[in-house]
């Protein structure tokens, strides 16, 4: 899926970029900085896709994505 980097954020939980801050021990800001960017070898990356899968949420958006637009 070709998504936009900073969609990453939004496939969050509630609190998800403090609970990252919080288990890797860095900031709120350097994890939306990582967010961001969006480089996949990121640990912070890495997280939050983790998180997006357990929620279901990445789930979710690739299903969106794939649907056809009706005209």
């Amino acid at each position: 899926m070709q998504a936009k980097k900073t969609e990453l954020a939004k496939l969050l939980p509630y609190g998800g970029i403090s609970s990252i801050a919080k288990k890797l021990g860095i900031s709120r800001q350097a994890v939306s900085d990582a967010l961001a960017a969006g480089r996949p070898g990121n640990r912070v990356v890495i997280e939050a896709l983790r998180m997006a899968k357990e929620s279901g949420s990445l789930e979710a958006a690739q299903s969106l994505a794939s649907l056809q637009p009706s005209a």
